[in-house]
């Protein structure tokens, strides 16, 4: 058979395309009408971090860890996943559940009174007893045995699946948005889950402050113990050795050494002067009580300088105490602040409205799909039946048919040039 050009066999069922393309549009957008429309409602949440994050910048503007760059966003990210993980969590799913009372079945909307539209709503209806037979065949395929989901547990999944959370990269700002067939419940949902996760923030910051006040107090009883007991030792230590101002005591030691030094040496003159005399043996027995005084004082002297290294050690002790106490008597007192006057953790900035128009379905997608796939169906059909049509549509044909070579043809005249012949018969 002759070989057939792909543009001739479209050309000749373009109108097959055509008409095949026009029926797949017509047909996914009447049934995007039975399609529940969902609409979207977006809370918009700004989560304030506990500390700043500080990003020094090295030289080539970027840091790094063993020759390897490090995102100075880290903290960012962490943060946006630790929230959207806090959002999505059961426990705060099933606050909003309680608060909207989406547990309970809404009342349906009854058809108005025209005939297509108690077709449209038969049709939804039918559609949705479908989904719920699916449904069931699912779960008994997975378990073996049918299983249904308590009102509370059916209305946690069905937010937790019409939640969608995002966060814009490298800041705190948080969108909620949840979607719904009923407006409002879609927009009551979404703030009230920003309003619970607010809450929920900020009891917990409430509770960190409560439990480093209470630690802080702790803190702060034992610095004052360590302090007291370090200024006590310290006194202790005083009076055994009999030390109080080391300064005055060690400059007196040191003028009463001088002092009989001068003293010896005046003895010493005075025995020069006078050997051998009565004088003389009163004088070498002053000498001698006055050498033994000052060895004496000597001696206590040695032992200041062990003495003040101890009492310094002391006295770094009581001063280290002092700060420690200092600085945690003013971590109390911010502790004390911040729990009386808590800076809110997050904040909402823009509340969900009310949507009016749906978001889903997309008619014009949808619309866009059916025409491509009815493009896709038509020229697979136009081939097909080009495949199976085995009408004679040239010499090659005849040739493939009979196995002969053709050796001429016998042109077909057209109609203008046998009219005559016609007319004459």
């Amino acid at each position: 058979m002759e070989e057939i050009a792909v543009l001739e066999i479209l050309r000749r069922n373009l109108y097959m395309i055509a008409a095949v393309s026009i029926v797949a549009v017509l047909a996914g957008y009447g049934i995007s009408f039975l399609i529940t429309e969902k609409y979207d409602a977006t809370a918009v949440v700004l989560v304030r971090p506990h500390e700043p994050i500080k990003v020094e910048e090295a030289p080539d503007k970027s840091k790094e860890f063993m020759d390897f760059p490090v995102s100075q966003m880290a903290a960012v990210e962490t943060a946006s996943k630790t929230y959207i993980q806090v959002i999505e969590s059961s426990a705060l799913i099933g606050e909003v559940v309680h608060e909207l009372h989406l547990d309970k079945e809404s009342p349906e909307e009854e058809a108005g009174g025209s005939v297509f539209a108690r077709i449209y709503a038969s049709l939804k209806a039918a559609v949705s007893d479908i989904k719920d037979y699916l449904n069931d065949v699912v779960t008994i395929v997975r378990y073996g045995r049918l299983l249904k989901d308590d009102p509370i547990t059916k209305a946690v999944k069905n937010v937790t699946k019409g939640l969608a959370l995002k966060s814009y990269e490298d800041t705190y700002v948080f969108e909620i948005k949840y979607r719904d067939k009923n407006p409002r419940t879609a927009a009551a949902v979404a703030n009230t889950t920003a309003r619970l996760f607010i809450a929920f923030m900020q009891k917990m910051r409430s509770s960190e402050a409560q439990y480093s006040s209470d630690h802080l107090k702790g803190e702060l009883e034992q610095s004052r113990e360590r302090l007291i007991s370090a200024r006590q030792d310290l006194e202790n230590y005083k009076a055994s050795h009999g030390v109080f101002l080391y300064k005055q005591e060690y400059a007196s030691k040191l003028k009463v050494i001088s002092d009989l030094e001068v003293e010896l040496a005046k003895l010493d003159e005075s025995l020069a002067a006078s050997p051998g005399t009565l004088v003389a043996q009163t004088y070498a027995a002053k000498r001698a009580r006055l050498l033994e005084i000052l060895d004496q004082r000597r001696a206590a002297l040695a032992v200041l300088p062990g003495i003040e290294r101890e009492l310094q050690l002391r006295q770094t002790d009581i001063e280290l105490a002092a700060t420690t106490y200092e600085t945690v008597a003013k971590d109390l007192k911010d502790a004390e602040i911040k729990r009386s006057n808590p800076v809110p953790a997050a904040r909402l900035i823009s509340p969900a409205g009310v949507p009016q128009l749906p978001s889903r379905p997309r008619r014009e997608l949808i619309a866009l799909i059916s025409l491509l796939s009815g493009l896709l169906a038509g020229v697979a059909l136009a081939f097909f039946l080009e495949y199976i049509n085995r009408a004679v549509r040239g010499i090659q044909d005849v040739e493939d048919f009979v196995g002969l070579k053709v050796i001429g043809t016998i042109p077909r005249l057209p109609v203008e040039a046998r009219l005559p012949e016609l007319v004459s018969r």
